[in-house]
């Protein structure tokens, strides 16, 4: 598959220019329908949650990288599984398409601030992992990326791997947005705890 192809290449050579240090990789689950959520503080990210894992992660990303990079950045995006979704908006297509995913037990990522944050202000996800945690019953695998600074070669990164949150542990009731909100802070909280540990 390409996808590990493309792994396999470009790894090595990640480790290298980046310092990254892996902690709590026994956490990842080996099967089962997932979602990877993480704070996001640069566009190398998706290779960073990539390389320990042993299964394709399925990127959700922002649609103006299939739009505004040409048809090849677009075909190559399609094949190492990400899709795109609409910031700012209820995107139906990308929300069926995380769906099937995780019906397929499969592993989706998600960088729910919608952006890359560069700096080290504590993590505020938007709703969108709670819907589709809501939606799918997935449980949700907190993951923090922490640099001092904007992450630069070689510069230290900890990518923090938590434990997976189990979905009736998110505490979501059917169609209420208080609860969803809820959801997301619970999300957040395990996140930024881990920030705070840096490394």
């Amino acid at each position: 598959m390409l996808y590990f192809f493309c792994l396999r290449i470009v790894a090595p050579i990640v480790k290298v220019i980046y310092h990254i240090e892996y902690k709590g990789i026994d956490h990842i689950p080996c099967e089962g329908k997932l979602i990877v959520c993480s704070n996001h503080k640069s566009v190398i990210d998706p290779v960073f949650l990539a390389i320990p894992f042993k299964r394709q992660i399925r990127y959700m990303a922002k649609s103006e990288l299939f739009q505004e990079h040409g048809k090849l950045a677009s075909w190559f995006l399609y094949k190492m599984g990400a899709f795109p979704v609409k910031r700012n908006s209820g995107d139906a297509e990308s929300i069926r398409t995380a769906m099937q995913v995780l019906e397929d037990n499969g592993v989706l990522g998600i960088f729910p601030q919608g952006k890359c944050v560069f700096d080290n202000t504590p993590f505020k996800p938007k709703a969108g992992v709670a819907l589709v945690a809501s939606k799918t019953k997935a449980p949700v695998l907190p993951v923090s990326i922490y640099c001092d600074g904007k992450i630069k070669p070689f510069r230290h990164v900890t990518v923090r791997f938590g434990e997976a949150i189990p979905y009736e542990e998110l505490n979501i009731i059917e169609n209420s947005l208080v609860s969803m909100r809820t959801a997301t802070d619970i999300i957040a909280n395990k996140i930024n705890n881990m920030l705070e540990e840096k490394h």
